[in-house]
């Protein structure tokens, strides 16, 4: 899983946010959603193995520009699951 974290300029109340919300689940590789209205971000997580990273942050850039808002990429990280093999954690 990657994480993806982008700046959202445009949205003036929490409409705006749950009809982002909507548009960004409905685009293919993109698991979770979480859009701030008070942050003015949205922070989601997506599959890698079903487009390139590059690609599918294109899209997401894209929609966020076609639902009438201003989206830019503030940052994208992978995320390891954690399995609790390290020892480092409570999960071991």
């Amino acid at each position: 899983m990657q994480t993806a974290r982008l700046t959202i300029t445009g949205m003036d109340h929490e409409g705006c946010a749950d009809a982002l919300t909507q548009v960004l689940e409905g685009i293919r590789g993109v698991k979770t959603v979480c859009v701030s209205l008070a942050r003015n971000d949205a922070t989601l997580q997506f599959d890698e193995t079903v487009a390139k990273q590059e690609r599918l942050l294109d899209c997401v850039i894209n929609a966020v520009n076609e639902a009438g808002f201003i989206g830019e990429l503030e940052q994208a990280q992978a995320t390891i699951p954690c399995t609790g093999a390290c020892g480092r954690c409570s999960r071991a």
